[in-house]
């Protein structure tokens, strides 16, 4: 009998700070994104999320700046780690109309099964991991899904 080894896959990109890389980040992402991996459109929303934090909140958005994205995908653990690093604190924060905004990181922490932040003075880190099912069905199952 062969047994097989799952080896976890990982790759990373930067994006430019601006709003339309958004939708940039998330397309990249479905495109890495190996065939067979679970709960795709959680991990396309946590990326549009945390991508679209770093643009709005950190100095990721100021002139000239970025922010990477990382990917980790492990078929073994069934899992996909998703992890976004900006520049920081925003020089300038950005006026929210009222009512508006404030749930992108909760809506994050509800789907992820793990998530964790760390701050440094010149960037900031968030991790966050979705497990999915033994059965590879794709899509919510989180906490508000099946």
């Amino acid at each position: 009998m062969v047994s097989t080894i799952s080896v976890p896959t990982a790759c990373a990109r930067s994006f430019a700070g601006t709003a339309a890389s958004v939708g940039v980040a998330r397309a990249w992402v479905r495109e890495v994104l190996p065939a067979g991996c679970g709960r795709v459109d959680d991990v396309l929303l946590v990326v549009s999320e945390l991508a679209t934090n770093a643009v709005l909140h950190s100095a990721s958005g100021t002139p000239g700046g970025r922010y990477a994205v990382q990917l980790e995908v492990d078929p073994g653990a069934r899992s996909v780690g998703v992890t976004c690093i900006d520049l920081g604190p925003a020089l300038v924060k950005t006026p929210r109309p009222v009512g508006e905004g404030g749930r992108g990181l909760a809506l994050v922490k509800q789907l992820a099964d793990g998530y964790e932040v760390r701050a440094e003075p010149t960037s900031r880190t968030v991790c966050c991991w979705l497990d999915w099912p033994a059965d590879g069905r794709s899509g919510s199952h989180g906490p508000t899904g099946p």
